[in-house]
Parts: structure tokens; sequence; C-alpha cells
């Protein structure tokens, strides 16, 4: 859960906030690309907060705001199931960019998170995998950024990727969960029987609703877009903690992300 920490403190009493800024400022951004450095160093294997402290000098605690402030930013992410950060790949990042789905839907991808005040997703599918090309952060105070651009997880841990799976025939999507099977564990406790509930769930729902897998105390809604000849091209789903989550309001959410596809295949 994500909480959007700014990279400095507050003002103590008496010192005005541009005083602090030329102290505090300077030495805080030193230290977080002193993080990344080390994060960009260990490449795909990454670092756990203990091990980044070790090599940066930098306490624990620290460093735990540090990394809130890059994963905000995008610059760096938790390695799925491990207690380890990665940094973001430069390459990675300009794959959103160039994708005409983006481009696409990136208008109703910013008028949904205004509207819900919470994290907005788009999720394709890859093979047995969905992978997240953008998010758009809401208002609301409490954001769960569940996911980021280029991030790959099992298709139908996450809502979008849910959306997506139930949207295909039946021995298509039983096939998937078969072979990602061995992962699911990864999120969450996720089960290749819970796999299946879901499906059926989504698809006599209309729409899916996730929760506690990929990220705990978070509950996902998603949609997914279907082409001409009914197969799904892309997925928009909205997260949010749970407490923001009943039943009606997923179904009101559900129901603003449909009104969006509806005008993107409009």
């Amino acid at each position: 859960m994500h909480t959007s920490p700014a990279l400095s403190g507050h003002a103590p009493p008496g010192i005005t906030e541009d005083a602090t800024s030329h102290a505090v400022g300077p030495r805080t951004l030193r230290r977080g690309l002193q993080v990344l450095a080390a994060l960009r160093d260990h490449g795909a294997n990454g670092l756990g907060v203990t091990d980044l402290a070790r090599y940066t000098g930098i306490q624990r605690p620290t460093i735990y705001r540090l990394m809130a402030a890059l994963m905000e930013a995008g610059l760096a992410h938790p390695i799925a199931g491990t207690k380890r950060y990665r940094a973001q790949l430069a390459q990675e990042a300009g794959v959103a960019e160039a994708d005409p789905r983006l481009r696409q839907t990136l208008p109703a991808l910013r008028r949904l998170a205004e509207r819900t005040g919470d994290a907005v997703f788009l999720v394709v599918r890859e093979g047995d995998e969905s992978v997240s090309l953008h998010r758009e952060i809401g208002g609301y105070p409490v954001q769960i950024l569940a996911t980021y651009a280029g991030k790959r997880q099992p298709l139908g841990v996450g809502s979008g990727g849910m959306a997506l799976l139930a949207a295909l025939p039946d021995d298509e999507a039983r096939g998937i969960v078969e072979r990602n099977a061995a992962h699911l564990d990864e999120y969450g406790g996720m089960t290749s029987h819970e796999m299946l509930r879901l499906i059926e769930n989504t698809r006599s729902r209309g729409y899916s609703v996730v929760g506690n897998h990929a990220v705990r105390g978070a509950l996902g809604v998603g949609c997914a877009l279907l082409d001409d000849e009914g197969v799904p091209s892309l997925a928009i789903s909205v997260t949010a903690i749970i407490d923001r989550m009943p039943a009606q309001r997923q179904r009101e959410i559900a129901g603003w992300i449909k009104a969006e596809l509806a005008r993107l295949q409009g």
C-alpha cells in the first residue's frame, strides 16, 4: 500500500521550508540516488532493504521511505514473490509510451482516475501472462500501486488480468491456469481452484473483482475490451483499499469502466 510519501520532511517549528529544503533536500536526493545506483548495480536480481542498508550505509527506516518514493516515481519496483526490489530498466520505461493501445486509452484512464480518485491500470495479455502498460494515479490520499508499466504476472492474478482471462474460451482459460499453477502461490496464496472460481464469478458478474492476492489489503475491479471477433484486446482496472470497495461501489466502478470501453469501441 502506498501513501504518497514526500522526499523531504516538514519544516521544524521556527524554521522556514526554504531553509530546511537547502539542507534536507540535497541530502535526501543524494541518498535516493545511492539506493537507485545500488539497485541498478545488481540488475534483475535486485536487493532487499537489509542489503541496501549494508551497501549504502543508510538506516533501514530511511531506506523504506526512499524506496516508497522511488516506486512512486516508477524508478524501482518490487520483485514478485520476494522481499527484494530492482531498478526500472530504461528499455522497459519506453514500452508503454510506444504502444498504440496506451495512446488509445490514456484519456479514458485519466478520466477514470479523476472520477474514482483511485489508481487505474491498463493491462494486456501476452501468452500466459498479463502485462501492465500504464497506471494512472487518482487523487485519494491512499493509493494502491498494485503494478507498474512493464510488470508481468500470471494471467488472472490481478483484476485486469482476470477480466482478460475470463473473456477467453473455457478450454483456453483452463489451459492457462494449469500452465501457471506452479507460480500462483507466490501471489497471496492463490490456487488453481481459486483462479477457476474467480473466472466463473467474473463471467456471471460481467466484471472481475479480485482482492487480497497480488497486493494485501487491496481490491480491484476490471473489465475487458473485446475486438470484433470477441477476443479480449485489453483490460482496464481500478484498485483501491478494501474499505473503499463495498459491493455497490464495485458495481458503480465497473459501470464507469464499461462506459469508457464502449466509447473506445465506438
